[in-house]
């Protein structure tokens, strides 16, 4: 641990990168400051059970029906792939889903509100409605992804952010009992980039996104797992590369709501389900209710 940055270090570091204006700065200027000048980054892991499920959810078009695992899972329009998003660079895809906690029982609903512009922000005043389909994979093995939970007000709020933020700074105790203030402080900095409200740009997610490759490409973790902004933590979201993706999930059914808002109130209805995907789930055979 010779290397270890000073408390001084590590507060000028994470200082200048609270003050940078992201949008005239660079991911590799970025990179390069949290690799040569913070040097240590530290990661929290959890473990992801074999024959859990991760849901991932799109809104359709009008008159448009999906019928393969191509069409709802990570996209492959790289070109497309024009701004950064929470977790990726431009031209990068990523599998971005969700899974239950204790607030949400259904990820769906978290991926509803990622999603979907008239459920965000709280908005009560948007109407509308729309066509939803979304997958269900299951996680064929065991596997481990890099947890974000030292975000100050989410831990207020949210009992099991709570809990695995207890977990993991005990662990730290244990195994750096000379350091946990350091390693609290970077956690809680990045777990704060996760937990950004107010995004006036894409260039906002840089550091969340220079954080996710190092924990991906750098020190081989399979993903993250961070507290849904738009569900004010209460939900949990995962995102995963490509390749973790091909590995590890399976998709196992797939089903279409239909979703109607007025106000504060929404309808949720199951209009069809596929569980029969056919082979290498590329002709969804749909059975409307």
């Amino acid at each position: 641990m010779n290397d270890f940055p000073t408390k001084e270090q590590i507060s000028k570091v994470l200082s200048e990168l609270r003050e940078m204006n992201l949008q005239e700065v660079s991911y590799d200027d970025i990179f390069k400051k949290l690799a040569y000048e913070l040097k240590i980054i530290p990661f929290v892991t959890a473990k992801l059970k074999k024959g859990n499920y991760i849901e991932r959810g799109r809104i359709n078009s009008p008159e448009e029906i999906f019928y393969s695992e191509s069409d709802i899972s990570y996209r492959t329009d790289i070109e497309n792939i024009n701004k950064y998003g929470r977790a990726n660079c431009p031209k990068q895809s990523m599998f971005y889903g969700a899974l239950k906690s204790d607030f949400v029982e259904y990820p769906r609903i978290v991926n509803l509100f990622e999603i979907s512009g008239l459920f965000r922000d709280g908005d009560l005043i948007l109407n509308g409605e729309f066509i939803f389909t979304v997958g269900k994979w299951k996680i064929k093995e065991d596997f481990e992804v890099v947890e974000i939970v030292f975000d100050k007000e989410t831990i207020k709020r949210i009992p099991d952010i709570k809990k695995a933020y207890e977990y993991h700074l005990n662990n730290i105790r244990q195994e750096f009992p000379e350091k946990v203030e350091e390693f609290a402080k970077m956690l809680e900095f990045f777990s704060n980039e996760f937990a950004k409200k107010e995004i006036s740009n894409d260039d906002d997610y840089k550091v969340s996104v220079v954080y996710t490759n190092m924990a991906i490409n750098n020190r081989g973790h399979g993903g993250i797992i961070y507290p849904s902004v738009r569900t004010e933590g209460k939900g949990r979201n995962i995102v995963l590369p490509i390749e973790v993706v091909d590995k590890y999930l399976e998709l196992e059914k797939v089903a279409m709501f239909k979703i109607i808002k007025n106000g504060d109130k929404a309808e949720i209805s199951n209009i069809a389900i596929a569980l029969d995907l056919e082979e290498k789930n590329t002709q969804f055979k749909w059975i409307y209710s």
